[in-house]
């Protein structure tokens, strides 16, 4: 069997368990040595230690990028590094990238690992782990594996994300890595105090006893984040036509001309802070058996402030074109939203690898892994009568309100309190696994064959609490903005609109405090809670058979899994206790095959099979009420929901050139009962008092079909061949290209779009230059437009995000061996984010401005 083959297979076997750890410096230092570049694609592992080619082997089709390339970019969270890698893109909050899309798929559907080991996913339903709350530089190598093989998880239709760190038993000596940051957010302090972004981290370790059989690695880190952020939306539904009277009417109902219903400023000030750590003892106490025992913990705490000014239409429209037209009745509304999100990881590993024999090798390990949200958020809302009517303007592509009185809109006397809105959410889930793996290598067939077999016992437990509250204002109270006015931020959003009168935060949360007797309240605490128990119990067999330059990979998968969930359903004041079991089981065959025609060409096929089992939220029968938007919303869950099934084809061409790689990848995947959300808008009484109302209604549901057929380039290498000092350039570049389609039934019967949340293109860019102490990089990244969501009811509602492509750069001066210093910017061409909708998806739906980002910082190893 050919070396590069085999040590493919024994590095992807070593980044799915604990004893990846084991792989580090040196798998780094000889991948470094071999390429003379960091970013590995499509798989490369040039090689791999021979202790850990003799114990364990496999096959994949995986991209990475490791931690060096890492500290090339301004990739301050493993979400960003990842949306570098093909076929990754990334579902953004607030301009920060929290949730990687693999293939089409979203981060609920991928399996995300530590150095093999499985992560609790923190959310208040979904089994995503938002990868912002993990620091980059917690990893020495960030993989993302594309064709699972049986020895794997099979929740993973797009893929398993894994995380490899550092070990110092393979470095063999002292090590110390460390940074930190001072970063400058061009947008900050206009709605809050500005505090000063800045961010710190390191990773040492070190080897001890008589034969440094002993070591311990130890990383910390720290990220501050203040910024700004301007938004401009519209509602949703966004747009409504009207009659020849001028009277309103649905899509399509009217006269075809669309007007939005409102015309919303916000401004989002984001404080994020994250703290995170992780240690790790091994222990080696002879030949043939390593120990490891490592502990994480990840925290991140989000404090948002939002401010709103919403101006919205009441009643019929007069003097109406194509563009313009006046409504005698209209409202400004002005909102105060405060969130707070506190969301916190932590994992703990006891692992062993043991060689029986020359030719047989044992792996087991435990797992615990908890994660924990809380999310209290309180709104509050003054809005002035129906009497401040508007001409509207829609010409451009942000459509203009000018008020017909506008100097009332700046006493504060004209704006009464509504309403105020208080809700307390927590999540917690608790993952139990214990994993073994027994491997038997022998030459009877072929060049080689190794039979492995193993078994995985899971137990997952989540539980979600909601309490939420309602108050309106006692007879006689009166309470106007007046006593907690001050004036909004003073730069137009979007250059456009100003944005008036803002509520202040801390007045009305004091004013509120000192007169809440004087609020009538109104209390949901069970709507929205549920707990969820799932075990899975799964067994696998696998062989792997070397002939010649072919190696074939093979075996099935065996997975079963039983869900028990308790929640309730409320209807007015009748609240019923609603309880349901299931089980299902899966047979996931898989075939895997490389084929190296020469030293540098090597052909790769695969032939697998996945589940995707759904969202914990999503299985219960609970209700969960959101009163923060105009239109209260209702998420219901779904108990009947069956896991997603796929079945996978790959196939790709690597040519390794002098210092580089040219790859090409078609894959694609038939997956059955794709699960997607269903929006409606129904009239319900949500039980709060309030009567019946319109009510935007949410509920998972299977659809019908849906296909992933996709295309994946890369190229990178190192321009050694280029003349004098020209040849200290580098260049990388990769491409995706998605055909995406799902089916779904809706009461108008069956629909069908592209996958939600997921584009059809993705481009990664970059050029590079290294000559002596200096280094400069310069990246793009680029996301195509994407169907954000599917309105069941009115599908010219939908929502798209549209293409977004930015540019990041850094430069660096190594001053010697131990000490470099270093600027990054950010968002370079200051891109923004815009969301459409409409029957042409031209029509604004949100517009949120980022701003540029410059960090100067120091950095030190030895």
């Amino acid at each position: 069997m050919h070396k590069s083959i085999r040590t493919r297979s024994i590095h992807f076997i070593a980044s799915t368990s604990v004893l990846a750890l084991l792989a580090g410096p040196a798998l780094a230092q000889e991948r470094q040595e071999d390429q003379l570049d960091e970013i590995v694609v499509t798989g490369q592992a040039r090689a791999v230690q021979q202790a850990i080619a003799a114990k364990r082997e496999t096959f994949q089709v995986s991209d990475g990028v490791s931690s060096d390339d890492i500290g090339r970019l301004p990739d301050h969270n493993t979400a960003a590094a990842l949306r570098r890698i093909p076929g990754v893109s990334v579902q953004e909050d607030q301009g920060e990238p929290r949730f990687p899309v693999l293939r089409g798929l979203p981060s609920t559907y991928n399996r995300t690992t530590i150095d093999g080991a499985v992560v609790a996913s923190v959310g208040n339903g979904d089994r995503t782990v938002p990868l912002d709350i993990v620091p980059s530089t917690l990893a020495r190598r960030l993989e993302v594996v594309k064709t699972v093989t049986p020895d794997m998880d099979a929740n993973a239709i797009g893929g398993t994300i894994n995380i490899l760190s550092r070990s110092a038993i393979d470095e063999g000596r002292p090590f110390f890595a460390g940074t930190a940051a001072l970063g400058f957010y061009e947008q900050s302090g206009d709605q809050r105090d500005e505090q000063q972004s800045g961010r710190a981290n390191f990773t040492a370790g070190t080897v001890f006893g008589d034969t440094d059989q002993f070591g311990v690695v130890l990383s910390a880190s720290y990220y501050l984040r203040d910024s700004d952020i301007p938004q401009v939306e519209v509602a949703s539904p966004s747009y409504r036509e009207y009659t020849a009277a001028g009277a309103p009417a649905n899509f399509g109902t009217g006269n075809g001309i669309l007007v939005p219903i409102q015309r919303r400023l916000f401004y989002y000030n984001n404080n994020r802070e994250r703290i995170g750590g992780r240690i790790a003892f091994e222990w080696r106490p002879f030949d043939g058996l390593t120990l490891v025992a490592a502990g994480l913990y990840n925290a991140m705490k989000d404090d948002e402030e939002r401010i709103e000014s919403r101006y919205e239409q009441v009643g019929a429209v007069t003097a109406q074109t194509d563009t313009t037209g006046t409504f005698a009745s209209g409202r400004n509304i002005l909102g105060l939203g405060r969130f707070q999100i506190d969301r916190s990881v932590w994992a703990g590993t006891l692992g062993a690898d043991w060689d029986l024999s020359d030719t047989l090798t044992w792996t087991g390990d435990f797992v615990y892994s908890g994660a924990e949200l809380d999310n209290p958020e309180s709104t509050e809302e003054f809005r002035t009568s129906d009497a401040f009517g508007f001409r509207y303007d829609t010409s451009g592509f942000f459509p203009r309100f000018d008020a017909i009185n506008p100097a009332a809109l700046g006493v504060a006397g004209n704006y009464n309190f509504t309403n105020r809105s208080e809700l307390l959410r927590s999540s917690q889930e608790d993952i139990y696994e214990a994993r073994s793996d027994l491997a038997f290598r022998t030459d009877a067939l072929g060049d080689r064959l190794d039979l492995k077999v193993g078994g995985v016992i899971r137990s997952t437990e989540r539980v979600f609490d909601q309490n939420t509250g309602s108050f309106s204002q006692q007879a006689g109270l009166n309470y106007t903005l007046a006593p907690v006015a001050q004036p909004g931020p003073t730069p137009l959003v979007q250059g456009i609109y100003p944005f008036g009168l803002r509520i202040d935060s801390a007045a009305a949360e004091a004013f509120f405090q000192a007169n809440r007797a004087r609020f009538n309240g109104t209390f949901n605490t069970l709507s929205a809670d549920y707990e969820v128990t799932e075990d899975v119990y799964a067994a696998f067999a696998q062989a792997t058979l070397g002939l010649g330059t072919l190696t074939l990979v093979g075996g099935v998968r065996y997975e079963a899994t039983e869900v028990e969930s308790q929640s309730v359903r409320i209807n007015g004041a009748t609240i019923t206790p609603i309880s349901a079991e299931g089980d299902y089981d899966h047979w996931l065959p898989s075939l895997h095959a490389t084929w190296e025609i020469g030293e540098d060409l090597i052909v790769r096929g695969a032939w697998t099979n996945t589940i995707g089992r759904p969202n914990f939220s999503s299985i219960t029968a609970r209700e969960q009420i959101n009163l923060t938007g105009t239109v209260p919303s209702l998420s219901r869950g779904n108990p009947n929901l069956q896991p997603r099934e796929s079945e996978g084809f790959d196939l790709s061409v690597e040519w390794y050139i002098p210092r580089g790689v040219l790859a090409a990848g078609v894959f694609s995947k038939d997956i059955e009962n794709e699960i997607f959300s269903l929006n409606t808008v129904e009239q319900l009484d949500l039980g709060l008092g309030r009567g019946v109302e319109t009510v935007n209604v949410s509920q998972p549901t299977n659809a019908e079909t849906a296909t992933i057929q996709g295309l994946e380039l890369s190229y990178q290498q190192s321009l050694f061949f280029l003349p004098g000092w020209l040849d200290g350039f580098g260049v990388g570049a990769n491409a995706t290209f998605l055909d995406t389609e799902f089916r779904f039934r809706t009461a108008a019967g069956v629909r069908t779009t592209g996958f939600v949340l997921q584009p059809d293109q993705t481009y990664n860019a970059q050029v590079y230059y290294q000559r002596g102490p200096f280094e400069g990089r310069v990246s793009y990244n680029y996301i195509g437009r994407f169907l954000e969501g599917a309105n069941a009811s009115q599908p010219a509602a939908d929502q798209y995000w549209k293409s977004r492509g930015t540019f990041d750069a850094q430069v660096s001066w190594r001053f010697n061996d131990a000490v470099t210093v270093f600027a990054e910017a950010e968002n370079l061409t200051d891109e923004g984010r815009r969301e459409v909708t409409g029957p042409n998806a031209d029509l604004l739906q949100e517009s949120a401005e980022y701003g540029r980002v410059l960090w100067i910082g120091v950095s030190g190893r030895f």
